[in-house]
């Protein structure tokens, strides 16, 4: 994915069973590698990646689905513009 450090945006993604407004900011690690910090109602619930095609959580307790839910909602965004 392109350079989007910095760059903030809404998505909508299943988290916990139900729809939600996540907020999230993207970032990148010191090596270049691209994250992305996720909140709802300003609190982190997890930091994301995409590693070898495949969403994954490094940071937070979220499970499987709910992680794809948001991989998939972070794409569709950056992919809109």
């Amino acid at each position: 994915m392109e350079d989007n450090s910095g760059r903030e945006f809404t998505i909508e993604a299943k988290v916990g069973g139900k729809m939600q407004q996540v907020q999230v900011v993207a970032s990148e690690t010191t090596d270049g590698a691209a994250f992305y910090i996720c909140r709802v109602e300003n609190d982190e619930i997890t930091q994301v990646r995409k590693d070898e095609q495949v969403w994954k959580q490094i940071w937070g307790e979220l499970d499987e689905a709910d992680i794809k839910s948001i991989g998939e909602a972070i794409e569709g965004a950056v992919l809109e513009e």
